[in-house]
């Protein structure tokens, strides 16, 4: 169904993408039409800190599947999806495919997605794949070999590292102040060696997403700038990339999703928090991480 233009939806939160709510077989997904035969398999691949989460919740809208981290070694993640069986099993990614899949709006196509970032798993990506979604695919239900790879990054280098070094100091990794994974303490927040070790964490996450590239090229290469900038024109490129069979106009209303900002009162304070790591940052690099 069409979203009227000026439609604004609560945006998931990161725990609640892996929401059982969401599985196939739950019975809040009764109403919805069983999906048939094998998925179209995208695979979203970013840089920490460039706005995957958030088109992570634009796809999820659009019925690209259901993407988020379930290769995640995070304890959180693994303990939610082990109730599709031993995680990382033939049986789990299986039954992963198969209840975490969507039909695009567009087409009514299924999609089985999700989002990997560097370091997850051991190994180059290739490694990664062949060990997680071992051949032949047409077991797991999965119509093409390789999956579509869309690669978002952001051009803002220094804000990503500094928001990457909040993350690791807070254990923040999206809204407010849910911690997930906290890296490092709190009191290095404004440490120069730490921020130093971020930026190192940063560029080795880069490096890892360009040899990903030579292996498995991108069907669509996307900045998180022009996302912001113009989400209507980047998602219609989007469409056509991933469903070339589909004719979709720039002021489609189903390109018109607009999420929720967070309205926390931390939010503020934590604009400024950045903005001083940025500086540090900045001042390590000597300007060149924008």
């Amino acid at each position: 169904m069409a979203l009227p233009p000026a439609s604004e939806l609560e945006p998931l939160r990161e725990l609640e993408l892996l929401s059982p709510w969401f599985d196939a077989s739950s019975p809040t997904q009764a109403e919805q039409p069983a999906l048939q035969g094998p998925r179209r398999w995208l695979l979203l691949l970013a840089p920490p800190r460039s706005g995957s989460f958030h088109l992570c919740r634009l796809l999820w809208q659009l019925g690209y599947g259901r993407p988020t981290e379930y290769l995640n070694p995070n304890p959180l993640y693994r303990t939610s999806l082990s109730r599709f069986g031993r995680v990382g099993s033939r049986t789990w990614i299986r039954t992963l495919v198969a209840e975490r899949s969507a039909a695009s709006v567009f087409s009514g196509v299924p999609f089985f997605s999700l989002k990997l970032q560097a370091r997850q798993e051991r190994g180059c990506l290739a490694r990664v794949l062949r060990r997680r979604f071992p051949p032949p695919r047409a077991e797991l239900n999965l119509d093409q070999d390789p999956p579509l790879v869309l690669l978002l990054r952001r051009r803002d280098w220094s804000a990503a590292v500094a928001s990457l070094h909040f993350s690791r100091c807070t254990g923040a990794f999206d809204l407010g102040l849910v911690t997930t994974h906290q890296g490092l303490p709190i009191q290095q927040l404004l440490d120069p060696a730490a921020i130093a070790g971020s930026i190192a964490e940063y560029r080795d996450q880069l490096c890892w997403l360009e040899q990903a590239s030579r292996q498995l090229p991108p069907c669509h290469r996307l900045d998180l700038e022009d996302l912001v900038a113009d989400q209507p024109g980047s998602l219609q490129r989007l469409v056509r990339a991933l469903e070339p069979q589909i004719v979709v106009a720039a002021d489609d209303p189903r390109l018109a999703i607009r999420l929720r900002r967070d309205r926390s009162p931390f939010t503020a304070e934590r604009q400024q928090w950045l903005l001083r790591i940025r500086q540090e940052v900045e001042r390590q690099t000597g300007g060149a991480g924008r």
